[in-house]
């Protein structure tokens, strides 16, 4: 009885924490949509988006060492202290999830992250919601 009482908070606690958290892959699904005419090669391409005003989707060409100050210059976010949700694709024997990192970054700071191919960059501005 306590196993399957664990188990159930267990599960319990997991799909909450799911909600409070964006999928990689509807994001990564919405941005495409939004940017159906990008020709990007698939294997490259770097996933950026913004939902609030004013609503933003891209899809850019990842090069090795591009970084998130490069990222958030080529939006409208551009001179203002921006919140940058990574989203990663990874996976476990179990399947697919996804790693997330979450950085402050201020109106002329470059922080040392490395940005990955298939990255999903969602951004928000410092008065904008956490999650869509």
């Amino acid at each position: 009885m306590r196993a399957l009482i664990a188990l159930s908070v267990l599960l319990f606690c997991t799909s909450v924490q799911a909600l409070g958290r964006p999928d990689y892959f509807s994001l990564r699904k919405w941005i495409e949509r939004e940017c159906a005419t990008n020709t990007t090669p698939q294997d490259e391409r770097l996933f950026v988006g913004h939902i609030e005003s004013p609503r933003f989707a891209n899809v850019l060409h990842f090069r090795p060492g591009i970084t998130l100050r490069e990222i958030i210059d080529q939006t409208p976010l551009k001179g203002k202290v921006v919140f940058v949700q990574v989203l990663r694709l990874d996976y476990l024997k179990t399947g697919p999830f996804t790693r997330y990192a979450y950085i402050r970054v201020g109106s002329s700071e470059n922080p040392n992250y490395e940005v990955k191919s298939q990255d999903v960059i969602w951004l928000r501005d410092e008065e904008g919601e956490v999650d869509i």
